[in-house]
């Protein structure tokens, strides 16, 4: 399901923030890959899902980058403060507005 293109990719935008853990990358990928064809409903056509990878890419990104600090709003240690996205909700909104759902009728 996963592209190694989009992989590479990802471990290139990373750069130093990546530890070399294949295996919690690739199984990112793979999670933000299938809610992003939920959400988009092409869960049974995965046609054009290029136009999802940069969604993709941004949530894999982001979630990697937040281990560690689910279920936190924020974090104020040692003077440095952080605040975190709910990233699937982005996804889903940034999916949605930019009008890559797909519509079915009933």
């Amino acid at each position: 399901m996963i592209s190694n293109s989009m992989l590479e990719e990802i471990k290139n935008n990373l750069a130093d923030n990546y530890k070399g853990d294949d295996a919690v990358l690739k199984s990112l990928l793979d999670e933000a890959t299938a809610i992003a064809l939920s959400i988009s409903n092409r869960v049974r056509n995965q046609k054009n899902i290029d136009e999802l990878s940069s969604y993709i890419k941004d949530y894999v990104k982001a979630e990697y980058l937040s281990r560690g600090g689910e279920g936190l709003d924020s974090l104020n240690e040692g003077g440095v403060s952080s605040s975190f996205k709910d990233n699937r909700e982005k996804m889903r909104n940034d999916i949605i507005k930019d009008g890559k759902r797909y519509l079915y009728k009933c």
